[in-house]
């Protein structure tokens, strides 16, 4: 099976990415700063794949022998995927206030250190081995009070452009994920609520896209990679149960299952990471706030199939066509996703499907 590694693999987009590729069999090795973090995924993820996981801080030219040394060990890297970076103060200064320690520490982690990393793993890339370079709409949006961040990712993408002329025997990709639900986003925005972004994992297909796809190196916006594939990339099962106490510690206790997210605001919901996959647990008031966006209507469908997919439009028409029966039409709602409830098929013993695809304004986005 095919190895890769990912760089800042403890939380956010990188474990989304590592979850993945375990999820496919990919042997991982992984680097991050926070050694506690790293180990916790390393538990998580070693049930399911080969794992070499390695502390440390790429900046650190001891540390990116390490990770060169684990990759020839595992007889070479299909992939390697620059995701560690490094915020820098926050908020983030203005470029005339900007500490220039801290933006050399900047350049460091966003641009120094990918490329070390490269060059340190140079003799164990495979033929036709992909490089990805995880950038920001920062590198090439100037957002007031993002220059060292956005610079930094600017000076990334163009050492991505030289590297892949450079070298047309590689696939290189730099890579803006978008707007995501993550530490370093609520860091970027100390004290708002970023909880209606996207998660990371609504970022993952497209990067999976490039890793297995036949795209030219360049620059691409993941998720504009994933909705022009409208497959489904996303399952969620939804429960709405009377006992939601009682229920979610089952979950989480019996099962080990870990949250996601939790709602409080109408009724309770809770999202619980079960791999490739989530369980949404809903009580009776938060369910029938739900049914009533997305249906017109409170419903009782106590088992509901929920599927991420890349284009509603598309995989509604699919499902329709093979039986389904729409519940309502499409909806945009509070949490950023637009979805359309369907009847299933009679013939299944799941009755409710919710298709639902995850929405990026442009007018909204932030680095």
């Amino acid at each position: 099976m095919p190895t890769a590694l990912i760089t800042g693999a403890s939380r956010g987009l990188g474990l989304a990415l590592a979850r993945a590729l375990a999820g496919d069999g990919w042997t991982l090795i992984l680097d991050a700063r926070g050694a506690d973090a790293l180990t916790a995924a390393y538990s998580e993820l070693m049930q399911k794949t080969r794992v070499i996981a390695i502390p440390g801080d790429v900046t650190d030219p001891t540390h990116r022998s390490a990770l060169a040394e684990a990759a020839q060990a595992q007889g070479g890297l299909d992939a390697v995927i620059n995701n560690a970076s490094s915020l820098g103060p926050s908020p983030q200064p203005n470029l005339l206030d900007y500490p220039l320690e801290a933006l050399e520490q900047i350049y460091r982690a966003n641009v120094i250190a990918p490329l070390g990393v490269l060059q340190a793993v140079r003799g164990s890339l495979k033929p036709g081995a992909r490089i990805l370079n995880v950038s920001s709409d920062a590198g090439v949006e100037a957002y007031p009070g993002w220059g060292g961040y956005g610079s930094s990712k600017a000076a990334l993408e163009q050492l991505s452009a030289v590297l892949a002329a450079e070298n047309p025997d590689l696939r290189v990709y730099w890579v803006d994920p978008g707007d995501m639900y993550t530490q370093m986003q609520q860091d970027a925005f100390p004290g708002e609520d970023i909880s209606d972004r996207p998660l990371p994992e609504a970022s993952v297909p497209g990067f999976l896209e490039l890793l297995t796809g036949d795209h030219p190196s360049g620059r691409y916006q993941a998720r504009a990679l994933d909705q022009a594939d409208p497959g489904v990339h996303w399952l969620n099962l939804v429960l709405t149960v009377n006992d939601y106490a009682g229920a979610v510690g089952f979950m989480r206790e019996g099962l080990g299952l870990k949250t996601e997210e939790e709602w409080n605001e109408v009724g309770h919901g809770m999202l619980l990471d079960v791999g490739r996959a989530t369980i949404e647990i809903l009580d009776i008031a938060h369910a029938a706030n739900v049914d009533a966006i997305e249906a017109g209507k409170v419903k009782d469908d106590r088992i509901r199939l929920a599927l991420g997919v890349g284009d509603l439009a598309t995989a509604s028409q699919r499902a329709q066509s093979a039986g389904a029966a729409t519940e309502n039409v499409p909806v945009d709602t509070p949490w950023n996703h637009r979805n359309q409830r369907l009847a299933m098929p009679p013939n299944l013993p799941i009755q409710a499907l919710t298709l639902f695809q995850v929405m990026t304004e442009p007018e909204a986005v932030t680095p």
